[in-house]
């Protein structure tokens, strides 16, 4: 394995420190080697406290037996798997936040929302409908302030369905029919259509006026008269692969200039690349792609995965990506690998190999897992690759940021 370093000396509440972005940097760990029903994967992961114990937990649907799991967080490789609910589709996009506001978090997924019962150790969630139209996958979803209100609200795409966003309701939460609004249609033909566009970072304010705007591929979405009316911008940017237009999307300030830039990756195919979108006057109607150039040798897979975390502990957003193991999207010439792009400073980026041990991710998530204060790595997968370094069966994982015990 080809293995990039850097030495950074800095000094930050820890004192001097040096840190290092390489392979050794991060340990692995797996949350579970294997699931009940058919080899299929997982999808709709959420990083929470569900049991409220001071630590996050990890939760995602099981396709092999259309069941939600949740497991308890018992360091290392010692999770203990709960069952939290049934679901009718196989859907990919979820958020974890506290909808009726009883202090538990609870779990959104395309159509239904999951109550935290409070005792969730021993009782599963209750399920609650809030709109009985989602008959599809539901790909994206993220929350957000669109209304301006200061509450959450949740932005959702899904295949054929389009890009809109729900107000929660401040009273009677778990009764149907949450208020929903139309910010992109869909387009039916799947050769055009926008399979995935945003993840929790690709939701902000693109133009300065204050309110949140939504990134969609090869386009941004404005939103004018607080989330009631939107205008489309297309973009010079936007790969197709076997399911329409894909990425992960970041909303940030990457040059320092005061503005808000789009931190982009391709995914759903092979040759994923990662770029980012400079906002050149403030309101992106002028912006630029430019392309981050690859290192690590051998042609990528698909980048089903986007974060921004300061992984290192220097202060600055490192950019996480990580190749998924679906089969027919694989990268040539290595195997599934797990990326980071080295903040350096004005505006420049390296990028680093951190993990390599033939196991892929999808739609990773970032938090502390072990409470030691840098940001760890949670994943699972959406398809098994057979040839993976867990037998070929379905897994989900954590790599340990080792940066506060060097």
């Amino acid at each position: 394995m080809r293995v990039l370093t850097v030495l950074l000396t800095f000094v930050l509440g820890w004192g001097v420190v040096i840190a290092e972005i390489t392979s050794g940097m991060f340990r692995h760990h797996f949350i579970v080697r294997d699931m009940p029903g058919k080899n299929m994967g997982m999808g709709s992961p959420g990083l929470a406290d569900f049991d409220r114990d001071g630590d996050l937990d990890f939760v995602f649907l099981n396709r092999g037996d259309m069941k939600l799991y949740w497991f308890e967080n018992g360091g290392g490789e010692n999770w203990k798997r709960h069952w939290l609910g049934d679901a009718e589709i196989g859907q990919l996009g979820s958020v974890t936040l506290d909808v009726d506001r009883d202090e538990w978090p609870d779990l959104v997924i395309g159509g239904y929302w999951y109550r935290n019962s409070g005792t969730p150790r021993t009782q599963p969630f209750v399920r609650h409908s809030y709109d009985s139209s989602i008959k599809r996958e539901i790909h994206d979803m993220v929350t957000a302030d669109m209304d301006g209100d200061g509450n959450l609200d949740i932005v959702a795409m899904g295949d054929g369905d389009g890009c809109f966003w729900y107000q929660i309701p401040k009273q009677h939460a778990r009764a149907g029919g949450w208020p929903r609004t139309l910010i992109s249609m869909a387009v039916l033909d799947k050769n055009v259509d926008i399979h995935a566009g945003f993840n929790p970072g690709g939701v902000g304010d693109l133009d300065g006026d204050g309110d949140a705007d939504v990134m969609l591929t090869d386009r941004w979405m404005e939103n004018l008269d607080k989330g009631a009316r939107w205008v489309e911008h297309r973009l010079l940017y936007g790969k197709k692969g076997p399911w329409g237009l894909s990425s992960r999307s970041w909303i940030i300030d990457l040059d320092g200039d005061g503005d808000n830039d789009v931190i982009v990756v391709d995914c759903d195919g092979q040759n994923s690349g990662v770029a980012w979108i400079e906002n050149q006057d403030g309101t992106m109607r002028r912006n630029w792609v430019h392309y981050f150039p690859n290192a690590a040798p051998g042609t990528r897979g698909s980048f089903h995965s986007l974060r921004l975390a300061d992984f290192d502990g220097d202060g600055d957003q490192d950019i996480l990506v990580v190749e998924q193991e679906d089969p027919k999207i694989l990268p040539q010439g290595a195997g599934p690998r797990w990326f980071v792009w080295e903040n350096l400073g004005g505006g420049k980026f390296e990028e680093r190999v951190i993990f390599e041990g033939g196991l892929g991710g999808h739609d990773v998530l970032v938090g502390d897992i072990d409470g030691d204060g840098d940001p760890d790595i949670v994943s699972k997968i959406w398809g098994a690759w057979s040839e993976n370094a867990n037998q070929g069966k379905v897994h989900a994982d954590w790599l340990e940021n080792l940066t506060r015990q060097r």
